[in-house]
């Protein structure tokens, strides 16, 4: 890694790159955690609306139905867009820190405060993005795999099977890299908006493309290093999910009394209940490591393709 008195953390490896992220996270937990905290209570304050839809459901008032799923789309989407600038924050922050021009919670938070619908817009457009990046990927992958298919009923014997092997594999490679090499174009698209409120959504995921697109590879790696750090977390709050399966299949193979179906729906749902507590909390932890890697993996990208002599509003 190398370092001047005009960059401070120097030109980023993939392992530095995940490292500097780290110790961003750890000398700033405090107001990380607590802009975390912000974001996933928006989140569930968005996701209680749905409850609401399910009350008005059973009433059976059509008109009430749809008012209250109109009303909770807009709480939904506000929510989200709010959430989202919780995120922002923490990158920001962790942005201006490497940038050697730190800025308080406060003012970030403050410089970002009317900007959710900005954010939810982004939202809305990187999800559309990879919708239509996945419709592309998935029809890629049946015409690789159909090919090698229809070749193999052409030939009789192993090799007509090994064709298909072949083709039906490479067509997965396929599948998964496009899907890679767009979203890790995509990765940092939130960056340009945090720092720069002149810029509008599409902005902001354009600028993200030009800077990335020549180190796909390199942003790839380190989405791979940063994800196996988290696989514990993630694994523990997936441990209740995968319990509650596995109690649901041991149920539809026994024939037992209603005292012990009651006694294991009931356990099936503390175990689901667990599992929620435990993926809010895993999301708490998480969520800010992720932003402090966007914020690393867009100063380095910015740095190597611009200079460090980055003025962002």
């Amino acid at each position: 890694m190398r370092k001047s008195s005009s960059d401070p953390i120097g030109t980023l490896s993939v392992g530095n790159v995940v490292s500097t992220a780290v110790t961003l996270y750890k000398s700033n937990f405090r107001d990380y955690f607590s802009l975390s905290l912000q974001s996933v209570g928006w989140l569930f304050l968005g996701f209680l609306g749905f409850v609401l839809i399910g009350v008005a459901i059973a009433i059976n008032n059509a008109v009430l139905t749809l008012l209250v799923s109109i009303a909770c789309l807009v709480l939904f989407c506000f929510c989200l867009g709010k959430s989202m600038v919780s995120r922002a924050v923490i990158s920001r922050l962790a942005y201006q820190q490497l940038a050697n021009q730190p800025e308080t919670k406060m003012e970030a938070s403050r410089r970002l405060a009317t900007q959710a619908w900005k954010f939810l817009r982004l939202a809305l457009w990187l999800f559309l993005f990879l919708v239509g990046v996945f419709i592309l990927a998935y029809l890629a992958l049946l015409a690789i795999g159909g090919l090698g298919i229809f070749l193999a009923t052409q030939i009789t014997g192993w090799i007509g099977g090994l064709i298909a092997g072949i083709f039906i594999l490479g067509a997965i490679c396929v599948f998964v890299w496009l899907i890679l090499s767009f979203y890790s174009q995509w990765f940092v698209a939130e960056l340009p908006l945090a720092l720069d409120d002149r810029l509008e959504a599409l902005d902001s995921i354009g600028r993200s493309r030009q800077l990335s697109k020549p180190f796909v590879i390199r942003i790839q790696l380190i989405i791979l290093v940063a994800f196996l750090i988290t696989i514990p977390l993630t694994a523990l709050a997936n441990a209740p999910t995968v319990a509650s399966y596995a109690l649901t299949i041991s149920q539809l193979g026994q024939a037992g009394s209603n005292v012990e179906a009651l006694a294991s729906s009931s356990m099936n749902l503390f175990i689901q209940i667990a599992g929620l507590v435990l993926g809010f909390l895993v999301e708490l932890l998480v969520a800010p490591f992720w932003q402090a890697i966007k914020s690393v993996v867009f100063f380095d990208i910015w740095s190597r393709r611009e200079g460090t002599d980055l003025q962002m509003r």
